[in-house]
């Protein structure tokens, strides 16, 4: 029972923020134009600061496994892999192809996982999940464009493809922590402060904003596709790759920080990558809308299995 109360405790929270930005949604008390910029601040702004403080803030004298970026890394390419491979087979339309395989390999981890994290080890969780943020981010950009220009006939740059992953703010941010952690003086205090706010406020606005933007009477005829990809996305992908993640000996907020890289629900940007490169995005809009909403069980049964098996412990 204290267990069952705990995991309540820890994850309930995060999803009543977004059921919160959903209800505001409904009340219209929040209009599309407002949530879109909300989700610009939160990309732009407030999630690098708050992924640089991670790294900034990492003790020095604690040692971060590498490994498990390379298997978090090999995770999403294998998931990616099987989708290319399997959903041709049964989907036929090359627009219906390219949003669904997306959906299943690219999870929300920047912006659901961080928050997640940090309310499962408020007391740090050794700058595992920013170092992970720094390799997810530029793989799912990577992979996306990929996925969408293969299934539309077109071809992708390199180049282009670079360019956009040097410029990207999440990798910016965690590579500006990165350097900045490494140097041998200390921060001033009243930049460490002004960093420290302004990267609390990633958290609750991006669970906000992220709430704000489900709607549920969008979702049309497409519950066939939908039921696999969910199924994919929240319970297939991360209960193969957890299980080997298990095997390897990850415990703790590697373990933690991976369930949540693999199980976490479909990346809100996919929806706009999708309707930028003639994919479905009505397809890729309802798999980001359930996966968000089927998460809020998957993760907390999660959460509540791995702890009571002694796998990672909640403060």
């Amino acid at each position: 029972m204290s267990n069952l109360l705990l995991t309540v405790n820890t994850v309930l929270p995060v999803f009543l923020v977004m059921v919160v930005g959903f209800v505001c949604r409904e009340l219209k008390l929040v209009k599309p134009d407002a949530v879109k910029a909300m989700n610009r601040l939160v990309f732009q702004v407030f999630l690098p600061v708050s992924l640089a403080k991670s790294l900034m803030t990492v003790d020095p004298d604690v040692r971060i496994d590498y490994s498990v970026m390379l298997y978090c890394a090999a995770g999403i390419l294998a998931t990616f892999f099987a989708g290319m491979l399997l959903v041709p087979r049964f989907v036929a339309d090359n627009r219906r192809r390219g949003a669904l395989i997306q959906g299943i390999y690219r999870s929300n981890y920047a912006i659901l996982g961080i928050p997640l994290i940090e309310s499962l080890f408020p007391g740090g969780d050794n700058g595992v999940s920013a170092m992970i943020a720094l390799i997810t981010v530029p793989l799912f950009n990577i992979l996306a464009v990929i996925t969408l220009e293969t299934f539309r006939g077109g071809r992708f740059s390199l180049p282009k493809i670079l360019i956009g992953i040097i410029k990207n703010p999440l990798i910016l941010g965690c590579a500006a922590g990165f350097i900045i952690g490494k140097l041998p003086f200390t921060v001033p205090e009243f930049l460490m402060s002004t960093i420290t706010k302004l990267g609390s406020v990633a958290s609750p606005l991006a669970l906000f904003s992220l709430g704000a933007t489900i709607d549920l009477k969008k979702i049309g005829g497409n519950a066939k596709a939908l039921l696999a990809g969910v199924s994919a996305r929240l319970i297939i992908a991360p209960g193969i790759l957890l299980f080997f993640a298990y095997l390897l000996g990850y415990r703790g907020a590697e373990f933690a920080a991976l369930m949540i890289a693999f199980g976490s629900p479909c990346a809100v940007s996919s929806y706009t990558m999708a309707a930028q490169m003639d994919s479905d995005e009505e397809l890729a809009a309802q798999m980001v809308m359930l996966t968000t909403v089927f998460s809020v069980f998957t993760i907390f049964l999660m959460v509540l299995l791995f702890q009571n098996v002694g796998i990672f412990s909640l403060q």
